[in-house]
């Protein structure tokens, strides 16, 4: 049942702030909906949001998914190490 407008009236500040909360709460939620369901958009956003003094160094035996980044023999060294 919707805020009588007299009762609306009387607590404006108390109404107002309720619904300053919850028009948050449901832009919160449609925006996590979308970013479940298109993962993509919230990867994006965190790494848009890294800094470079925020990274970690890669440990010496990762060998990278995109084969362009990849050193001579290292798909070999790490299929060795996985078949062992």
């Amino acid at each position: 049942m919707p805020i009588p407008k007299k009762k609306y009236i009387q607590l404006k500040a108390m109404y107002d702030f309720q619904r300053k909360v919850q028009y948050n709460k449901e832009k919160l939620r449609k925006a996590v909906e979308v970013m479940l369901e298109e993962p993509d958009i919230l990867f994006n956003d965190i790494w848009s949001r890294m800094k470079e003094d925020e990274m970690i160094e890669a440990p010496k035996d990762w060998v990278p998914k995109d084969d362009k980044l990849k050193i001579e023999g290292e798909e070999w060294a790490t299929l060795k190490t996985t078949l062992v």
